[in-house]
């Protein structure tokens, strides 16, 4: 069976073919460097499309100079998204009760200079306010759980952002966490410079 999905994947089969190819001219011309970036290359479409399923598991914390009961009132907007995330546009509905099994969609954000899909439908799994909030999101063969877990400093609040995808190519789940446990969640800063600098009472623009 997983045979039959490697190579019912038209990517993944064109880039083994191509390394193939690429491996044969290399073990003809060993000393060409063109074919071995070239081979390289195709290894790496390989690993990128590599048609079994892999899972991402990101952890990052970031300090919040704002009460934990403001940061959870914030977080648990769903319309607040696209204030601190740029690839989220508009929620649909942008008001969501923020109860267990209540779910939204977003409208198309900014990625890059592309516009990022959304057809990605989210939901409240878990709710403990102010304490704790999480979302789980699926679609396009993958399922996420965002959970935001809060801890009361007294006028500020630790926010820790818990993240599992499930369904992505193993090379990009593995590449995305080697990335995300070195740098920064860019996420994080920008949440934090919304609550911090702006006013988190006041409604949320709409895109």
């Amino acid at each position: 069976m997983k045979f039959r999905k490697a190579i019912a994947s038209p990517l993944f089969a064109f880039w083994t073919l191509a390394a193939l190819v690429t491996l044969a001219q290399v073990a003809l011309h060993p000393l060409d460097v063109q074919w071995r970036l070239i081979f390289a290359v195709c290894l790496g479409g390989v690993a990128l499309y590599f048609p079994f399923a892999g899972t991402l598991r990101v952890r990052k914390s970031i300090t919040i100079e704002r009460p934990v009961t403001v940061v959870y009132n914030f977080l648990s907007q769903p319309a607040n998204l696209h204030i601190w995330n740029p690839r989220a546009g508009s929620a649909q509905p942008e008001n969501v009760p923020v109860e267990v099994g209540q779910e939204w969609t977003y409208s198309p954000g900014r990625w890059l200079f592309m516009k990022a899909p959304s057809s990605l439908r989210h939901a409240f799994s878990k709710v403990d306010p102010p304490h704790m909030i999480e979302i789980t999101a699926s679609g396009r063969g993958m399922r996420a759980i965002y959970a935001y877990i809060l801890h009361d400093l007294g006028k500020c609040t630790e926010v820790t952002l818990d993240v599992t995808v499930a369904g992505m190519p193993v090379a990009l789940a593995w590449l995305t966490s080697v990335i995300s446990s070195v740098y920064p969640n860019r996420d994080l800063v920008r949440l934090k410079r919304a609550l911090e600098l702006g006013d988190p009472t006041e409604p949320s623009p709409s895109n």
